[in-house]
């Protein structure tokens, strides 16, 4: 077989691969979808630069041949592999969390939850019930995790009086990420970053904020931590639920590849182990051996690295990660951290 019938039956081979593919892409869920289009997009970008390095190398020796196609496989796979890598991490980290019906309840709602908005970010707010409307009171800015949205979460707590702890003396906020609920703008870890620092703008600027405290759960801890490590912030205590070291751990908990300079792919860095050298509030955190997402072993090396002389590690059993909020344990153990505060 001559070297161009070769060629056109790897063309003909490659179209249809892609055409099959694009088929499989439709019957996959929207936040795939774009991963494997714009991957099958690469490749196919890579196999017409094969085919023209083909076309310009045909006669050449073998000796030269096999190695150029050899070195530009490896790269192309690597390219193709990278961005698969990059792009599937960010996505697992931050999916999106939005939610029509809880927001629409919240907003038909006559109960106490206000919706927020400030800048591109939107929320909610659960004035404290105890407490005059005028009055100053303590707040407490929460920081979910990556499956969460305000509405549903601000919903969930208005409706489980085991929860009411959580705005009977303070105001309860939570401001989605952007992308999240009703918030605007683009997922990136500056603009994560720059987001904790407008919630706790936002809170601040209420004439009712006596003080701030930080709960965070899971992912959130990682923007928490950054805000309280920043000059000018002002923190009462920080309560972390499911807290971890850094970014890097909780890609290595899904894919345990982000080594060396694997390390490059991850997008959402959060190296909270840095940030907690300069966190200075008194700090609780409430880990669980059994929580099957953050292994106890991260939080605990996260606690290892504070400098706050008032810092309390709680760990506890037969908790789940999707659980803290729902297991009598953490809920006591979280009540019982901001009742010392």
């Amino acid at each position: 077989m001559t070297f161009g019938k070769r060629m056109k039956i790897s063309l003909l081979a490659s179209a249809l691969a892609v055409f099959v593919g694009g088929l499989l892409v439709l019957l996959l869920s929207e936040s795939i979808r774009s991963i494997i289009l714009t991957a099958l997009i690469l490749s196919v970008a890579i196999f017409a630069v094969t085919l023209l390095l083909a076309f310009i190398l045909e006669g050449k020796p073998k000796k030269i041949r096999i190695p150029i196609f050899a070195l530009l496989m490896f790269i192309s796979l690597m390219i193709v592999f990278c961005f698969t890598m990059y792009t599937v991490g960010k996505r697992i980290t931050f999916p999106g969390s939005i939610d029509e019906d809880a927001y629409e309840e919240l907003c038909d709602a006559k109960g106490p939850a206000e919706n927020i908005t400030y800048g591109t970010l939107a929320g909610w707010r659960i004035p404290a019930a105890n407490v005059d409307s005028e009055a100053k009171r303590p707040v407490i800015l929460y920081f979910g995790g990556n499956g969460e949205n305000s509405s549903r979460k601000v919903l969930n707590i208005l409706e489980d009086d085991k929860l009411n702890f959580l705005y009977l003396n303070y105001d309860f906020v939570f401001i989605d990420y952007p992308t999240y609920g009703q918030s605007g703008g683009v997922l990136t870890e500056t603009s994560i970053e720059e987001y904790a620092v407008q919630a706790y703008e936002y809170v601040r600027s209420l004439n009712t904020t006596a003080s701030v405290t930080l709960l965070s759960y899971s992912i959130g801890n990682g923007p928490a931590m950054y805000l309280a490590s920043q000059e000018g912030v002002e923190i009462s205590q920080m309560v972390m639920l499911a807290p971890y070291t850094s970014g890097y751990d909780l890609y290595n908990m899904n894919f345990n590849m982000f080594h060396g300079p694997f390390r490059l792919l991850v997008a959402y860095r959060f190296p909270s182990d840095r940030y907690a050298a300069d966190v200075n509030c008194p700090v609780t955190m409430i880990a669980s051996t059994d929580d099957e997402v953050i292994p106890i072993d991260s939080s605990r090396a996260l606690f290892a690295s504070l400098s706050s002389s008032t810092a309390n590690f709680i760990s506890l059993e037969g908790i789940e990660h999707n659980d803290f909020f729902f297991n009598p344990d953490s809920i006591r153990a979280m009540m019982n951290a901001l009742e010392e505060a």
